[in-house]
This record gives C-alpha cells, sequence and structure tokens, in this order.
C-alpha cells in the first residue's frame, strides 16, 4: 500500500511538471513579429500591396489583386490561428498594409495570455518592433 501511495505522488509530480504543450506568448509574438517581416518583404520583392489582418483568433495574409484582395495560400503565408487562450488587442485597425516600398499604416498589437504582455508595433516605415514604445 505504501509503495502504490509513493508511486501516486511521484506521477503526480511528473504531470505537474509537464509544460502544457503551448509555445510561450512571448515565442507566439516573435512568430506574428516575424510573419509581419515577412509580409513586408513580399510587398517589396512582388511590387505589389499585402496585408496582414488579425480577427476572430487567426491571422491571415492578402495580396491586391487589381481592386480585390486575394488570400496567400502558400507558405509561409497561410492563415494561422492564435494559441488557445491567447487575446490580440489591436490599436486603431486591425489590418497592416504594407506597400511595394514596405511602408506600412501604423498599428500596435497586444498579445495577452494570464499575466504575461507582449506587444509588437508596426511604424509608418513598415518597421516591426516588439515591445517597443508606442512611437504615434
Amino acid at each position: 500500500m505504501i509503495v502504490l501511495v509513493i508511486m501516486g505522488l511521484l506521477a503526480s509530480a511528473v504531470v505537474l511538471a509537464l509544460p502544457d504543450g503551448r509555445p510561450a506568448l512571448s515565442q507566439e509574438a516573435e512568430r506574428f513579429a516575424a510573419s509581419l517581416l515577412r509580409a513586408r518583404d513580399e510587398a517589396v520583392f512582388r511590387g505589389g500591396q499585402v496585408r496582414v489582418v488579425a480577427s476572430d483568433g487567426e491571422y491571415r495574409f492578402e495580396r491586391r489583386d487589381g481592386r480585390d484582395w486575394r488570400p496567400l495560400d502558400e507558405a509561409p503565408f497561410r492563415a494561422r490561428a492564435f494559441e488557445e487562450g491567447t487575446q490580440v488587442t489591436v490599436g486603431p485597425q486591425a489590418v497592416v498594409v504594407f506597400d511595394p516600398t514596405g511602408l506600412a499604416n501604423p498599428t500596435e498589437f497586444t498579445f495577452a495570455r494570464g499575466k504575461a504582455r507582449r506587444t509588437i508595433v508596426v511604424d509608418l516605415a513598415g518597421n516591426v518592433s516588439l515591445d517597443a514604445p508606442r512611437p504615434f
């Protein structure tokens, strides 16, 4: 009986020590910031507007095709969901549009999960900063 109690305590300790399986909030924010930089590079290399839309627990990429916006479906631009439990609040707009020169509309994204917070700022020059002061 004592052996079973000890095994139960050890099993409980192991389960409590396991990570929750989700990437840390900082990793998720860094991945999103890298995606914004890729979108800026895509706009410059392709010579057309690219936008990133963050809404409904996900973000997606679109390319301007004449008057319409068409989804970018190829890797690494496929739509991606934010991790469960991550709340993303957006500054003045939930859309960042990069033009062929790399310029963008200023936008701020705040990621939160529990007490952790990370802020991503896109400035007018198309620079993407993690945890930077708000420039606008």
